[in-house]
């Protein structure tokens, strides 16, 4: 395990190596934010006591709030570094080595995201104490404790999500854009940007079989008093369950891979 522990040790390393790069990152994060709160400001207009696509104003400003902060969190940019491994035959010491790939990518992946973390924590807690002066709105204590872990295991999904995406590298020359693409949609499709539940009654109910809700949207409607403590407890354990179903096809997938690659550079 020293060497997973090394892993996590050097992701943490390397971020808050460049500090500068994070602020300016944290700075791209909260610009957006700004903009989503007045639009919505704009759209409840005086009806602010009324709920639009299942928020009321306070839940719908803490959505896009949160939203922003936590889509920044559970993007671990995985797939762009097995795409340049692959590529530049730098996997080629992982597989001479005694170490799981995936398990030593998820470990530092990890690592990485300690300072989002911390970060995420003061936001979502400043928003909420914003809230709170501003039009009293209250979240439940049992929502706080939840939404964390549920915060947690979304990375993870997220993790295997775009593992598995990356696999494509073994067969695909240059993805680097398709990743991009994806990285859109994917955040968009899983309530990166508003809630899921602006694309319909039909996505809404589609988006409770596939796993990329549970990576934003399900999270943020934790903390926002969306769902019940009950339900919470079910979203955590239907992303443990995505978390392995996804873990498994990308061990699939990375050993199919290995069949075709060829050791070139590195």
């Amino acid at each position: 395990m020293n060497k997973y522990k090394t892993a996590f040790l050097v992701g943490v390393s390397n971020s808050m190596e460049f500090r500068f790069d994070f602020f300016m990152n944290l700075l791209s994060t909260v610009f957006p934010i700004i903009m989503q709160v007045f639009i919505w400001i704009s759209m409840y207009g005086g009806n602010g006591g009324d709920a639009m696509y299942g928020y009321t104003f306070p839940q719908m400003i803490l959505y896009v709030v949160v939203a922003g902060a936590v889509s920044k969190f559970t993007n671990t940019g995985v797939e762009y570094l097995v795409n340049e491994d692959i590529h530049s035959g730098g996997i080629a010491k992982y597989l001479v080595r005694p170490v799981n790939y995936i398990g030593f990518r998820l470990c530092d992946t990890i690592g990485n995201k300690l300072a989002s973390m911390i970060t995420m924590v003061i936001l979502t807690l400043l928003a909420l104490l914003v809230l709170f002066f501003a039009v009293d709105f209250v979240v439940v204590p049992a929502a706080v404790l939840l939404f964390f872990p549920s915060l947690i295991l979304a990375a993870v999904l997220n993790f295997f999500l775009f593992f598995c995406l990356s696999t494509m590298a073994f067969w695909l020359t240059e993805i680097g854009n398709f990743f991009h693409a994806m990285s859109v949609v994917i955040m968009v499709m899983s309530g990166g940007v508003f809630p899921v539940s602006v694309f319909g009654h039909t996505y809404e109910r589609i988006s409770r079989f596939i796993p990329l809700s549970y990576t934003i949207n399900y999270p943020i409607q934790i903390l926002s008093g969306v769902v019940s403590t009950g339900e919470a407890v079910e979203v955590l354990g239907i992303q443990l369950v995505w978390i392995f179903l996804l873990a498994a096809l990308a061990r699939l997938g990375w050993h199919r891979g290995l069949q075709k690659y060829v050791a070139v550079g590195g």
